[in-house]
């Protein structure tokens, strides 16, 4: 406390000097507790599912069920528009498909006025925006690398319409290859061998894009792109200090997006960043944050043209946990 200048040297009767609080002081060695609490809790969630996924890759958990119709559901969440700026909001929304298949979404594309995800499980759900409608249709692979029966070989985790027209590229992990699919995926017509060990068996092709001149291809790791054209796969490197990528799209202005995620103690730092190319190499440049829960994983974004700009539709995978919500969220870019 400062006193008056009349009244330096002594202190007034009427302002005495309060002890500190000792409760602070009792505070301060239960913080480094609790943020080692904090730690393992996120340590043991990531061991929970790594444990899961690897559980999934040796027992016959799925089998394809029959193309159905099934209500869906949209329950509006509320979260800060500060929270993916400079982008703004347009709404997020939990998901709830009555079909059990439905959940783990790993990529998301737009067809007409609907949008259409993809499972890591091999299912496609085609499903309207919110407020268009009231159910979706589900249906599975008719094929894919393996026996059907295992998760591990119907990892499907990209998803791409076709540039030719001919339907929609698939890519799968494990086996490291893209399938092309009719429109309707109603039957495969094709498939690339990107080579079985070219990456680890959990750390294969995230994102797919097309071109006019083929696909482009973005490995999870991060580290590098491939351009296939036909069965010719070119390899590039990327720099990239965001982490892993997670999807990736062509904006309609002609600028490449993709979502990376980085883990930590924290949770999951998720971004959208642009991809500028030069001589052959990409470099990303952060755009924005997307500020949802800490463990909430983004695996899947679709663009759609607007008159003011492009609305872009990103999803969560919520790895076929009961209680974990899968996101839709609405955000515009102008």
């Amino acid at each position: 406390m400062t006193l008056m200048d009349g009244e330096k040297g002594k202190t007034p009767s009427t302002q005495r000097l309060m002890p500190d609080s000792v409760s602070t002081n009792a505070e301060r060695p239960l913080q480094p507790i609790f943020r080692k609490a904090r730690f393992f809790s996120y340590l043991a969630l990531f061991v929970a599912v790594m444990a899961f996924d690897a559980w999934l890759q040796t027992v016959e958990v799925r089998s394809d069920g029959p193309a159905r119709e099934a209500a869906i559901r949209f329950e509006p969440v509320q979260f800060a528009d500060s929270r993916f700026a400079p982008l703004r909001l347009v709404g997020v929304w939990t998901v709830r498909v009555d079909d059990p298949r439905f959940g783990g979404v790993s990529a998301l594309a737009l067809d007409g006025d609907q949008l259409v995800a993809l499972t890591d499980s091999g299912s496609v759900i085609r499903f309207p925006k919110p407020g268009h409608g009231r159910a979706a249709f589900v249906r599975d692979l008719p094929a894919g690398p393996g026996a059907g029966q295992l998760k591990v070989n119907r990892d499907s985790e990209a998803l791409a319409r076709d540039p030719g027209g001919r339907g929609w590229w698939v890519a799968f992990e494990h086996w490291h290859q893209l399938w092309l699919y009719d429109p309707s995926f109603r039957r495969a017509l094709s498939r690339v061998d990107l080579g079985k060990y070219r990456w680890g068996a959990n750390r294969g092709v995230e994102g797919v894009i097309a071109t006019s001149g083929g696909l482009l291809l973005f490995p999870e790791d991060g580290a590098e792109w491939h351009r296939l054209t036909g069965n010719r796969l070119q390899s590039h490197r990327l720099d990239n200090a965001d982490g892993d990528i997670a999807d990736g799209l062509r904006l309609p202005d002609g600028r490449l997006l993709l979502v990376t995620r980085q883990f930590g103690v924290m949770g999951i730092t998720k971004r959208l960043v642009v991809a500028e190319e030069k001589g052959g190499r990409l470099t990303l440049r952060p755009l924005a944050r997307l500020g949802l829960g800490a463990t909430d994983n983004v695996e899947a974004i679709a663009a759609e043209p607007r008159p003011s700009g492009t609305r872009l539709w990103l999803m969560t995978d919520n790895d076929f946990r009961p209680r974990a919500p899968t996101y839709l969220v609405a955000l515009d870019l102008r």
